[in-house]
Order: C-alpha cells, then structure tokens, then sequence
C-alpha cells in the first residue's frame, strides 16, 4: 500500500511539473498546527543468549507542526516542494516506565531503560494536489508526497542493573542500583504523506488554507544504550567465576502522525 501510494505521488507531480502549454501561478505558503505522533514499537533486532527479540512502545503526547512550501498551480493541479517539521515529547514504555528493551526473566543483567523524551522530526517533499471548485473562489483540494524525513530522539532517563548467583539454593552478593542515562539517536529515512483542505480566498492572490495531514517514514533502524550483563557461572565443585558482558541493542521503528495545519497560500 505505501509504495503504491508513493508510486501514484511520484507519477503525479511528474505529470504536473511536465505539463505542456499551461500558464502557471507560482506561489509560497506557510502552516502552523497540531500534530499527533502515533505510538510507535521499537522491536530489537538483536537478542541476547537464546532468547526471542523483543520490542517495546514509545507513547507520544500531542505537538507542534509547521511547513513551508514553494509551488507552482496550473488551475486544477498544483505541485510543490515542501519543507517539514515535527515535535512531539514522549514517555518510554507506558506508565510504569519499563523500556524500550525489556529485562530477560531469569537473567541478572540491565535489561531495559526508562525515561522520557522528545523526538524532532524534518522533512523534505514533493508534493502534488488536485483542487475542486466548489463556487466563490473557494476550492477543495486533495494531495499527496514522498520525500524523505530525518528522525531525531533525545531522551533522559536510567538503565536498572542487578547483579547477583545462586549456588545450592542460596543467593549470594546480590546488588543493584540505576545508571542515568542520556540517550540520542538520529536516522534519515523515505517518507510519505496524504492529506485533503480547503482554500478560501481572503484577497486577490491571498488564500486560507486549512488542511488535514497522514504523514508515515519507512522503517529505520536506531541503537540504544549499552547494556551490562553480569551473571555467575557455577562449576558444581564450590567454585565459579563472574562474567560481564556489555551489549548495544539495535531497534526498527517508524514515525507516522496525524496533523491539522492552518496558513496562507500567497501567489507570487
């Protein structure tokens, strides 16, 4: 569905951009708005011993958007590029804070992180729109783009160590405590974006322009924290040793949103 959606985006200002014989009205706009983070999975692509990977949610608060694009409109078709950005603060792994790498059961090692955040999100698009007249000026409108986005997270928060063994049913030098932890991860992926408005005119070359907006990036891939593990290795003859490892997981994500945005369209 999503290339099928770039695929016709793609075709579409390629038709516009290329039109023959038609007069075209340059133009600038610019949008301010709401936007609504959707909460996102990271799901590790790495795992730790023979245990499944694991995945945990990013839950986002509501934000700030705004756009700033340049286009040309032929009458019916518009097409333009646009430039993006995105806000949005978020908590990592819901109310009781755990993530986004979960502890292993069974496994004495710091095996998740917990925090909160900010993600910041910009994007460049090609866009292309269609508008419908619908009588005094007044004009309804559909678009689409693909473009690319660069995603970035910043995030403070702690990684819970325990370390610990069990020998002959007892427990031994048990310890634990919380590593703050500042956590920034940057990625630059493909990007798309669907959305439907209405443009007023207020004066001659000078439309409202109120729009709703589906704004989706393909997967990338972001690394987290290091992680330690410290576990006992019991040899049965009274004895043993510690090992410690340090690990740095790897997560797949995506960003998608859902914004309303109002500005103006000034003909230039």
């Amino acid at each position: 569905m999503k290339k099928t959606l770039s695929l016709l985006a793609v075709l579409a200002v390629a038709g516009v951009v290329n039109t023959p014989g038609q007069a075209a009205t340059r133009y600038v706009s610019a949008m301010a708005g709401v936007n609504w983070l959707n909460d996102t999975n990271a799901s590790a692509t790495t795992d730790y011993v023979d245990y499944e990977p694991f995945s945990n949610k990013l839950l986002f608060d509501s934000g700030f958007t705004a756009t700033a694009a340049v286009g040309c409109d032929y009458g019916t078709v518009r097409a333009e590029i646009e430039a993006g950005y995105q806000q949005g603060d978020f908590n990592i792994g819901g109310e009781d804070g755990y993530g986004p790498f979960q502890e292993y059961p069974d496994y004495d090692w710091a095996g998740f992180f917990f925090g909160s955040g900010k993600s910041n999100v910009y994007s460049l698009m090609l866009n292309g729109a269609v508008d419908i007249p619908v009588g005094g000026g007044v004009e309804l409108y559909a678009m689409a783009g693909v473009g690319v986005a660069q995603v970035n997270l910043e995030a403070t928060g702690g990684v819970p160590w325990e370390e610990g063994y069990y020998s002959g049913g007892y427990s031994y030098g048990e310890d634990s405590g919380v590593d703050d932890v500042s956590y920034k991860a940057h990625a630059t992926t493909l990007a798309y974006q669907l959305g439907a408005g209405i443009a007023i005119p207020l004066s001659k070359g000078v439309k409202l322009d109120a729009r709703y907006r589906y704004f989706a990036t393909t997967d990338f891939t972001i690394t987290a924290p290091d992680h330690s593990f410290t576990d006992y290795n019991d040899y049965g003859y009274g004895y043993g040793s510690y090992e410690s490892e340090y690990w740095t997981p790897q997560a797949n994500m995506n960003v998608s949103s859902h914004s309303v945005l109002v500005g103006l369209r000034v003909d230039i």
